[in-house]
This record gives structure tokens, C-alpha cells and sequence, in this order.
């Protein structure tokens, strides 16, 4: 089946630019997206300009929302989607790397202990209270008593360590943070760079995935003070780091690097199904992709599909699709990364090398599936601080990257101050060709007759039977959840699909049955499709579940 891309563009039919660079974005219960950034890799922002954040509603494609944003710089903070439905923000950047009064320099951003939290009723920032430990590049991911667990992240300019090896967990109802301390077994700091010997790559913005049994399970390998990495998995209860396994296959490489080592790879949670909603965690960035099952850990990480015609996809984006397959989006042949034989130059992450033909992981085949690249015109590269998320219509939102993952320097490319501004603004829409059934006479795809339903409720609680009526009920043959996701840096912790039980139904009435507990339905808003036979999805209907 085909697939298509498309621009989004003003009124004019002028590319509609962002207010604001997308480093961070995430789908609200409203089906707005909102974006933000900080200081959007600008070393001079700080000092010339205020903040901002950005909102744009598919309803209304044509046109983009400036709105204000905390005033402090949330560029590489961390954050998830809380249960009703806000986003929830952790630390960002006190000190760019070459600024002269940071301490960790070179190459060493420092974090802030600031919290926000973006509501999305009122579409306005709050504040949060503080963590204890100050964070950049940290990791967020909701859990099933609607808690968040923040992990990482590169300390602040008075801390004498680079990472912060210390777990910390917000409570919304509360407003409170619940003091951790360090993972046992006690964490290495891997940040300190020797120009002559080995050295691992810090654990910034850890893969992580809330699993049904309350722990949490490590797709990024953690290393143990004076031990390896290893494939782990946090208990929250204990504050144990209990190891599954070897690393993933090139995690453990030093140099040259390996896309795996560091946080230039995507991970995602693969569709959850009844009966025993197997847990399986896919990896994807490498020439192999690698899938692990957490009810199986002794088996490892085992390559998922066939070997890429690539050495490398750094920076792309998973998105999971209604039809549970996974839609692997931007990215490209090479990473900024340290030149080998001088550790204050940087090389990779350019424009040129970019990947611009989508490709789909389909779980049930264990295979790859190409899409096609952008017609019409010139593919936009989608490199280093590009995002992706579904919407409720089907398709897929894409923003964001730096020109060659260069930063600005007061508004112009730091490397090449001619070139320009090194923001990518525009914004696209991915059609998967589950929208689609064939070519029309016009050579362009034709759009697939789609399933109605209504839902009985907005609100669901677990293990449920909630009804769905439709015209087309006796054609749906599946009824998914995804979970509202907020993604940076190639990741999103809150990624979810969970595919219903249908425990009945009529000539115009489904019955299906909701997640049994909040350990697999995390609890948040999700959107609810109806699938037919061929996987063609109705819209997506926004459910509150928990």
C-alpha cells in the first residue's frame, strides 16, 4: 500500500514555521501538540531573548500558537504525561558547555532542579517543587500508582561528579518529591574522558519502560561500579538494579562508538495483548534491530527482522501505529560525535547523510517494511533534535533537528555564522499506508474507507466492559489504546498500545474490555481505535484511563 507525506503550511500556502524550535513536544488530551525548548541549542539565548513554547491543533493545521514558557531554560529536560493528562517536566540546562564559568566543560552541559508542569486545560506553565539533585539530559517515565520516576542526567555546575546516580519520584496529588538514594548496586559515574584509555559513554536519557510486575525495565545497560554493563531492571521498592542479561550487542563498544553506547537510539514498548500481555522491548538505530522479552530474560537480546541495508540511523524516532506496528521516522547515516584524534572537535550528525524513507517494524512477521520518501518536494533532513508522535487522525507529526546538529550562537549557526539559522522550523505529516487502499486513476493514494465509532464514555476504569457503537461493527476486528506520548531526543517513556478483549457484539455495538489494572493501562489519556480486518483504523477517540 502507498503511504504519503505532506507539509503543513499557512493560509498562503507558505510552510507554517514553529515560534519555537521542537526539541520537546507532546499530544494533549485536547489533540493539540505542544513543543518547547528553552534556549533551543542557542549558547546566546540566555542573554538576548526570553523563552517560549509553541502549540499547534490539527484542527486547525493552518496556524501555530506563540505562548509564554517558565523562565528557565528546560533545553534537554526530561518529562512524561501525567494522569490527567499535563505534562510533567524535570531539570534542563544551567551551563552550555563552553561557557567559561562551568566547571565540567568541555563538553559537559550542566542541569537545573527546576520542575514544571504544562497544564493542558489552561494551556499555562506552573511550577513544580525542586528535586534534590540538579539534571540534564534525565529520563521521566509515568508509573501505575501515577507517580514519576526520574533517573540520570548530568548533575549541576557544583557537583563534583558528572552523572547523578541517585533515583528521585515525584508524586503529582501530593506536589511533593519522594527522597531516593543511590541503586544498589551502586552506579559508576562513566562521564570522565581519558584522551589514552577506555571509556563508556554516560547513561543520559535512559530507555526506560514500566513493566506489569512494578519494576522497571533498563533498555540503555547500566554499569556497576567497578563491574560492566549489563541489561537491568529497577525495583522500585527496593531500589535494586537487578541484572537480566549481557548489554545489547554494541552497547558495550567504547570506540568507536556504537549508536547503542549512548542515547542516539530509540527504544519502544511493543503492543501489549491478552491474555498475558507479553512484555517485549524493542531497540532499533543500528544495522540490527533487537528485541528483548522481559518474561523470557534468559534468552537475551535477540535481532529483530532483517539486517538494514544501513550501517546507522542515528537519531531516529519509534512511533507505535494503531495497527501495532512501529513506524522507525527521521534520523540518518551519522552521529555528532568527538573526533577520534581530537576531543575538542565534533564531526557527523550532517544534513546530507539524512534517512528520509520511513521504515516499519511489523511484530507479528518479525520483518521490516519500507515506506517511501517525500514527493512533491525536497525531503526536509530530520537529524539531531527531531520529534515524532501520532495524532488522533491516524497520521504522524514531525518537527524539529538542527541544520548539520550544529547549535545557534545568537540567532546564526555557531560553526558557520553565514549560514544562517540552524533550526529546522517547518513541521510534516506522515500518512501511513493503513489510511490508504491502493493508486487512484490520478496516480496518487487513494484514501481507505475508514471505521465510525462512538464510545459510550470519555472516562474508563479497569477491567471493564466499555461499549463502542458503530455502523461498521461487524467489520472491526481489533480495538487498540496508545497512550499519549511526549518525546525528545529519539524517545518517548510513555509510549504505550494495548490491544482489547472484544467480549461481544452486535450489528452496531462492540463490547470491549479495559485493561485489568494500572500496571499495564498506566494510567493517563489514551486514544481508542477501531481496527478492521486489513488494519485500517477509525479515528482515534480520547479515553481517560484510571
Amino acid at each position: 500500500m502507498p503511504d504519503m507525506w505532506e507539509r503543513v503550511t499557512d493560509a498562503d500556502g507558505e510552510p507554517l514555521l514553529c515560534p519555537v524550535l521542537p526539541v520537546h513536544a507532546a499530544l494533549l488530551p485536547s489533540g493539540k501538540v505542544v513543543f518547547f525548548s528553552g534556549s533551543e541549542h542557542d549558547e546566546m539565548h540566555l542573554h538576548e531573548h526570553g523563552f517560549a513554547s509553541g502549540l499547534w491543533d490539527p484542527d486547525h493545521p493552518a496556524q501555530v500558537t506563540k505562548l509564554d514558557a517558565p523562565h528557565v531554560d528546560l533545553f534537554c529536560a526530561g518529562h512524561s504525561m501525567l494522569a490527567n493528562g499535563d505534562v510533567f517536566v524535570a531539570g534542563g540546562t544551567a551551563n552550555y558547555d563552553r561557557e567559561p564559568d562551568n566547571p565540567h566543560a568541555p563538553y559537559h552541559f550542566t542541569g537545573v532542579t527546576d520542575c514544571h508542569v504544562f497544564h493542558w486545560r489552561t494551556e499555562r506553565w506552573s511550577r513544580a517543587e525542586d528535586m534534590a539533585w540538579p539534571r540534564w539530559y534525565p529520563t521521566c517515565v509515568t508509573l501505575a500508582d501515577g507517580t514519576v520516576l526520574t533517573m540520570s542526567g548530568h548533575g549541576g555546575p557544583l557537583q563534583p561528579g558528572h552523572e547523578v546516580l541517585h533515583n528521585e519520584i515525584f508524586d503529582p496529588a501530593a506536589g511533593r518529591w519522594q527522597r531516593h538514594g543511590a541503586m544498589i548496586p551502586e552506579l559508576e559515574d562513566t562521564g570522565r574522558f581519558w584522551l589514552f584509555g577506555s571509556r563508556y559513554p554516560m547513561i543520559y536519557y535512559p530507555r526506560l519502560h514500566a513493566l506489569r510486575d512494578g519494576t522497571v525495565f533498563c533498555a540503555t545497560a547500566h554499569q556497576e561500579r567497578g563491574g560492566d554493563r549489563r541489561t537491568r531492571r529497577l525495583s522500585l521498592r527496593s531500589g535494586a538494579l537487578d541484572t537480566l542479561g549481557p548489554a545489547p550487542p554494541g552497547m558495550r563498544v567504547w570506540w568507536p562508538p556504537d549508536v547503542y553506547a549512548r542515547a542516539a537510539f530509540t527504544s519502544v514498548l511493543l503492543p501489549l495483548r491478552p491474555p498475558h500481555y507479553e512484555e517485549r522491548v524493542l531497540i532499533a538505530g543500528g544495522q540490527r534491530a533487537w528485541v528483548f522479552d522481559a518474561g523470557t530474560p534468559r534468552s537475551g537480546w535477540r535481532q529483530a527482522g532483517q539486517k538494514r541495508d544501513y550501517s546507522l540511523r542515528a537519531y531516529a524516532t519509534a512511533v507505535l501505529l494503531p495497527d501495532g506496528s512501529v513506524l522507525l521516522i527521521n534520523g540518518g547515516s551519522s552521529e555528532k560525535l568527538l573526533r577520534w584524534y581530537w576531543p575538542t572537535a565534533e564531526v557527523g550528525g550532517d544534513d546530507k547523510d539524512a534517512n528520509p524513507v520511513p521504515e516499519r517494524y511489523l511484530p507479528d512477521e518479525d520483518r521490516w517494511e519500507r515506506g517511501s520518501k517525500p514527493g512533491g518536494y525536497t525531503p526536509i533532513p530530520r537529524m539531531y533534535h527531531s520529534v515524532a508522535l501520532l495524532l488522533a487522525s491516524g497520521r504522524v507529526w514531525i518537527a524539529g533537528s538542527n541544520h548539520d546538529s550544529q547549535r545557534n550562537r545568537g540567532g546564526v549557526r555557531a560553526d558557520h555564522p553565514h549560514h544562517g539559522d540552524a533550526r529546522e522550523l517547518r513541521m510534516e505529516l506522515y500518512s501511513p499506508p493503513y489510511l490508504f487502499d491502493g493508486v487512484g486513476p490520478d496516480g496518487k493514494p487513494r484514501p481507505a474507507a475508514r471505521p465510525e465509532i462512538t464510545v459510550e464514555a470519555d472516562h474508563a476504569g479497569y477491567g471493564r466492559p466499555l461499549k463502542l457503537t458503530s455502523p461498521h461493527a461487524r467489520s472491526i476486528e481489533r480495538v487498540t489504546l496508545l497512550r499519549c506520548a511526549s518525546v525528545t531526543h529519539a524517545y518517548s517513556s510513555d509510549q504505550r498500545l494495548i490491544e482489547l478483549e472484544i467480549a461481544g457484539r452486535t450489528e452496531r455495538e462492540l463490547t470491549v474490555i479495559t485493561p485489568p489494572d494500572p500496571y499495564i493501562g498506566i494510567p493517563g489519556y489514551y486514544l481508542l481505535f477501531a481496527l478492521t480486518a486489513r488494519g485500517t483504523p477509525s479515528a482515534g477517540h480520547m479515553l481517560r484511563l484510571g
